[in-house]
């Protein structure tokens, strides 16, 4: 009977939860939706890359080709938004497995990218940030695949430049190893 009514409930917590999270949204829950967790992303690990990105490690690791420091806050707020109106129109997709897929990609790349933060900026190991950021654009070309797929063309095109940031993220990223003071 205790298993009865626990897997009654169990499952009835499953569906509450799944009508509220995947149901259709307006596009006004949508886009604040996707603009909440856009901030919660972008700020979660400003603290440990401040102390960081001012000291003598990362003047040292940094490559030749790293971009003047005020780029990359303008880079990654415009990146963020790009990302968000993404998030945003799969939110408004119709239920389905392509949804789901889409919205575990984005969940999964959004994690990435706060976890190679911690991982470049608060451990400093340069090579499982390497790691975290080849999983990164491949979630992204996921992304891009089913955007392309579900979405109009134009998330699609407006994506693109996310993913050519990853890459050069990724060279500078890989450079950085063979600095002398990597450690």
């Amino acid at each position: 009977m205790e298993n009865i009514i626990f897997n009654f409930l169990e499952t009835n917590i499953i569906v509450c939860y799944t009508q509220i999270i995947f149901r259709i949204m307006t596009p006004i829950e949508s886009y604040l939706l996707a603009f909440a967790i856009m901030v919660i992303v972008m700020f979660l690990p400003n603290s440990v890359m401040r102390k960081s990105i001012d000291s003598p490690w990362y003047e040292c690791i940094k490559a030749p080709i790293t971009p003047p420091k005020f780029v990359f806050p303008i880079v990654w707020t415009i990146l963020y938004i790009v990302i968000g109106v993404g998030l945003a129109q799969s939110l408004l997709l119709r239920n389905s497995y392509e949804k789901t897929v889409l919205l575990g990609l984005y969940a999964f790349n959004l994690v990435l990218n706060v976890v190679w933060s911690f991982i470049f900026f608060g451990n400093r190991d340069i090579v499982l940030a390497l790691f975290v950021l080849c999983l990164l654009v491949i979630s992204t070309a996921f992304i891009l695949y089913y955007t392309y797929l579900l979405l109009p063309l134009w998330v699609f095109w407006m994506l693109l430049p996310y993913i050519a940031w990853l890459k050069f993220a990724g060279l500078l990223n890989f450079l950085s190893i063979f600095r002398k003071c990597a450690k």
